[in-house]
C-alpha cells in the first residue's frame, strides 16, 4: 500500500467516505464517545489485529467514556492511503462490534 502523502483534495474525498473521521494531511482521528472502558479495550484489541495485518500502528487513547484513534504515517509525516485503509477497516470493526456507540 502506498506510503505517499495524500493531497489535501484526495484526503478530503477519502474523509467523505469514512464514518466520523476528521483531520487534515497532518493526521486523521476518530473519537468515539459513550463507550465503557471494557468495550474500548475490546476495540483496541481488535484494532491491534488490523495494525499487525497492515504493519501500520495507530496512536490510541482511552479516557473516561471516550476512545480516540489517531492515524499518521510517521515515516513521511503525513496521511497516506495506508492511513485511509486502516480507517476503513477500523470503521468495519467498530460497526461489527457496535455497542450503541455515540461517534463524535
Amino acid at each position: 500500500m502506498a506510503r505517499t502523502p495524500l493531497t489535501p483534495e484526495d484526503l478530503a474525498d477519502a474523509l467523505t467516505e469514512l464514518h466520523d473521521w476528521t483531520g487534515d494531511v497532518h493526521g486523521i482521528h476518530r473519537r468515539t464517545q459513550g463507550i465503557d472502558f471494557r468495550a474500548a479495550a475490546a476495540h483496541v484489541l481488535a484494532l491491534a489485529d488490523v495494525a499487525d495485518a497492515l504493519d501500520h500502528h495507530p496512536d490510541v487513547e482511552i479516557s473516561y467514556g471516550t476512545l480516540t484513534v489517531h492515524l499518521l504515517t510517521h515515516s513521511v509525516d503525513a496521511v497516506t492511503e495506508l492511513d485511509v485503509e486502516f480507517a476503513r477497516r477500523a470503521d468495519e470493526l467498530l460497526a461489527a462490534q457496535s455497542v450503541g456507540l455515540d461517534g463524535a
